[in-house]
């Protein structure tokens, strides 16, 4: 039976303030879900994936609240491109390509992190693949959105 999880972001954002690289932000995920199962005496797979689910949801959180400031600035990117006499020959619109975007990466995430678990099947690692998995796709995705928050922030 699992213990009882105490899960930290601090570790992951001790780990984000450290980086100065760009892109070594992803090596920070899964920074607090090992500080969490490490202080849990005999961690079992269950609990490793429990912290790992922990993790997961913090970096839920950073994403959609990226995608959520990324939606806003792409609205209004559109409406100004819509003043520009080019657009009627460019029949894309930003909000609908982030949108479509996010739905379809959510799908890969899934099939992905099956596939991971799945070759793990019969063992005791499935949860724990399922669950990295999971974890550093959310991760990555929520640096991504991030990125892009940043990026249109400042054009």
């Amino acid at each position: 039976m699992a213990q009882q999880v105490r899960f930290s972001p601090d570790a992951t954002e001790e780990c984000l303030k450290k980086q100065r690289t760009p892109g070594a932000e992803v090596t920070c995920i899964g920074e607090s879900a090992r500080a969490c199962f490490q202080r849990i005496k005999n961690a079992s797979p269950s609990d490793i994936a429990a912290c790992m689910g922990q993790e997961s949801e913090y970096w839920t959180a950073r994403m959609t609240a990226a995608h959520d400031r990324l939606m806003v600035l792409a609205k209004a990117a559109d409406a100004d491109f819509a003043k520009n006499p080019k657009s009627k020959d460019v029949p894309f619109s930003l909000t609908e390509d982030l949108e479509i975007q996010q739905q379809k990466w959510a799908e890969w995430r899934e099939i992905r992190c099956a596939v991971e678990a799945m070759m793990r099947r019969g063992t005791p690692y499935t949860t724990t693949a399922a669950g990295n998995c999971t974890m550093k796709r959310i991760g990555e995705q929520a640096l991504f959105l991030e990125s892009a928050v940043k990026y249109m922030e400042t054009k």
